[in-house]
């Protein structure tokens, strides 16, 4: 893995207008993403995983907008430099994305063969015919069975798993440093679901692209992910390696997120849910943002927005509840040490 990330977030802030102010649906997220990997990105829906990914393609909807202060770099580019015209050319080329509903990112009107020749052709002039069996070795690449014949093919004609594939197409076609894949198997059946994970693990290996993964499915993160993001009410609360976050989560998020999936939590009677819903953009509790749901909570949390802090290499979180039992602990620690080295020096 390369020391210098591919992709890197810094203090990301999204806002958009409400009554009297502007609020923010992302507030202040960094993460990096290096090449040949899969990260996650997960929370409950309207936690603003969307909106990242979003801010990431300048593909904001007005009249939202990217706050001064964030930083978006691709290899060490700033997107937030570019202009409109210099950012089309890089999605799709540089900056790859498989959205949510394939039925509705892909035009009805056109086969699927067409769809993807444009897709081509927007960014490297070839031949219409050069551009066709790129199309085909794309289409087989992901899976397609008789990739000729699908070339012809509308989307109507095509199951729900087979139109992922055809956007997953599209979004390698040119070989992109980044792959953003938001709610990638969403709506799909069990079977269907593994079919197209499987496809994304190949293509990763394959092409070393590095992948930001948008979902709310942690059977979906233990299948693909190597480190994982977990996003509330705007911010990311915990980051870790996918099995330090899926075996020793520490913010209570995060611990009930794991208690509330079947695949995760089969050793339980029942499951367990968070209690409330995530609060609105328009009305953030003060302190922490998930004060209001936390079984945790203690003074500090209503009041002081903590802090994300390292509590292992690689695994950080933001939670007052943690620090104050990793300051509690680093004390026992030291108190211990200390007492030891007292009897050592005593010892004859």
């Amino acid at each position: 893995m390369s020391r210098m990330p591919v992709l890197e977030v810094q203090n990301l802030v999204t806002t958009f207008p409400s009554r009297h102010e502007r609020v923010s649906a992302v507030d202040g997220i960094s993460f990096a993403l290096h090449s040949g990997e899969v990260l996650a990105l997960v929370g409950e829906s309207g936690c603003g995983k969307s909106i990242s990914a979003l801010s990431i393609l300048r593909l904001v909807p007005k009249p939202g907008r990217i706050e001064a202060g964030s930083q978006i770099r691709l290899a060490g580019e700033d997107l937030l430099a570019r202009s409109i015209p210099e950012m089309r050319k890089l999605r799709g080329a540089a900056l790859g994305m498989i959205f949510q509903e394939p039925m509705t990112s892909l035009n009805p009107v056109q086969t699927v063969g067409v769809q993807v020749v444009e897709a081509i052709r927007l960014h490297e002039r070839l031949s219409a015919d050069a551009a066709r069996r790129r199309t085909e070795a794309l289409l087989e690449q992901v899976g397609i069975p008789d990739p000729r014949a699908r070339f012809q093919a509308y989307p109507h004609q095509l199951s729900g798993g087979l139109k992922q594939r055809v956007m997953i197409a599209m979004a390698i076609a040119m070989r992109p440093k980044v792959l953003i894949a938001d709610e990638p198997t969403t709506a799909l059946d069990v079977t269907v679901q593994a079919q197209i994970l499987d496809v994304m693990r190949g293509l990763q290996r394959e092409l070393g692209t590095a992948i930001l993964l948008i979902t709310h499915d942690l059977g979906v993160v233990n299948q693909l992910a190597d480190r994982v993001a977990v996003m509330y009410a705007g911010k990311i609360v915990e980051e870790a390696d996918r099995r330090t976050l899926l075996t020793a989560a520490r913010h209570p998020y995060t611990q009930g997120l794991l208690r509330s999936i079947p695949a995760l939590a089969t050793h339980r009677a029942r499951l367990e849910e968070i209690s409330g819903v995530v609060p609105s953009p328009h009305d953030w509790p003060a302190g922490c943002r998930f004060s209001t749901r936390c079984t945790q909570v203690f003074e500090p949390c209503t009041k002081q927005v903590p802090e994300s802090r390292e509590i292992h290499p690689g695994h950080t979180v933001a939670c007052h509840a943690v620090a104050r039992d990793e300051e509690k602990r680093c004390a026992t620690a030291s108190a211990q040490a200390t007492s030891f080295a007292r009897d050592e020096q005593g010892r004859p």
